[in-house]
């Protein structure tokens, strides 16, 4: 059997329980030895009178009834204090264990949490350990939404690299074997999938740093009108090759506050994916209106639109909302990740809503005013 830890939590509330219940016994006890004689002698009126029940005529009691008395409290106070005690006891008991059982189970759980089982819970309490026991069960679910996630980037980068990684080895072996001829279509070929590789590494390290807080910003004051220009015209020969369109619609003239290049970088993000998933006669609209302290830039299309479903993953990382699209276009999947961590990191937001299918998609991008 092991022998109980005096140290925990139970063991000192109890010890300080009982130490209390124990000053209240030696309390009593000196109250009424000090108190009972003198107050048992005003009661039954012989203190300063000639004497009753015996009374010798000098206020004192007769020495049997002072000695019946005596024994008579005495007895009485035994039996109150030994109840008195045993009461205390089992109370502090009770109390001590109701009040460390929510801690025991935080500290098994919190344990298990370190050894990396984050489906631990603890049960709800009342009071300052129920706010602690929820901020508990918070941060485990969390954290095994963090696991999960890492999880699924690591096989997500593994599947992404698969396929450029076995082009390459694949080219490379029959350029060894003289299957295929040294070439400008195999130079070709290998030369597209290392970009693809560079690319999904540059992805994920503007991803990573985004997301850790490392991304270095420089927040300036940016006019909505010039950007919304300089998109239209970076994206202008795209938008020919594909007999597509891009406008610069209604822009409320305002400066906003955000980082020259994250800002760019995301518009240029949104509008290449709407260039990409875009039929031939396809129009895009760029547009900027004014909400309270925020400005919106947005991205309208009227492209193959998003399914509720879709929508509501379109941020998540290597999410694609046409696979194999995706691929052949050479896109990473990592494309809106990034921009909602770039967007959030100005202390901004991104939003999406579509009607449906064939209904376009509307991007919303949320930035401080200046």
């Amino acid at each position: 059997m092991t022998a109980p830890d005096f140290g925990r939590l139970r063991w000192r509330l109890l010890a300080a329980n009982l130490v209390v219940a124990a000053a209240g016994v030696v309390a009593v006890v000196a109250g009424v030895w000090l108190a009972a004689p003198g107050a048992f002698d005003d009661a039954m009126g012989m203190r300063g009178s000639g004497g009753m029940m015996g009374g010798n005529g000098d206020g004192m009691m007769d020495p049997i009834l002072r000695s019946a008395f005596g024994e008579a409290v005495g007895s009485a106070l035994f039996l109150g204090l030994l109840a008195a005690v045993v009461v205390a006891i089992g109370a502090s008991v009770l109390l001590a264990t109701r009040l460390s059982r929510p801690i025991d189970d935080l500290a098994v759980a919190s344990r298990r949490l370190a050894g990396g089982d984050y489906a631990q819970r603890v049960p709800p309490a009342a009071g300052e350990l129920g706010d602690l026991a929820t901020s508990f069960n918070e941060m485990a679910a969390t954290l095994g939404a963090q696991e999960q996630h890492r999880r699924d980037l690591i096989g997500d980068v593994a599947h992404e690299l698969r396929t450029p990684i076995a082009s390459v080895r694949g080219y490379v072996e029959g350029l060894q074997s003289g299957v295929f001829a040294p070439g400008p279509e195999a130079w070709r070929v290998l030369d597209e999938q290392t970009a693809r590789l560079e690319h999904l590494v540059d992805d994920l390290a503007d991803l990573w740093r985004a997301e850790s807080h490392d991304l270095r910003l420089e927040i300036v004051a940016l006019d909505a009108q010039t950007v919304l220009d300089d998109v239209q015209r970076r994206h202008a020969a795209a938008a020919t090759d594909r007999a597509m369109t891009i406008s610069v619609g209604d822009v409320t003239p305002a400066g906003f506050r955000g980082d020259r290049v994250r800002v760019a970088q995301v518009l240029d993000n949104l509008v290449g994916n709407a260039l990409r998933y875009g039929r031939a006669g396809g129009h895009i609209w760029l547009v900027a209106v004014l909400e309270p302290s925020m400005i919106v830039l947005g991205v309208h299309d009227d492209g193959p639109g998003l399914t509720p479903d879709q929508a509501s993953r379109v941020f998540d990382r290597f999410y694609r909302a046409d696979p194999s699209r995706s691929r052949e276009a050479g896109g990473s999947g990592l494309g809106l990740a990034i921009s909602r961590s770039f967007v959030e990191a100005m202390g901004g937001s991104i939003t999406v809503s579509s009607p449906g299918v064939a209904g376009g998609s509307d991007f919303s991008v949320r930035l401080r005013l200046a």
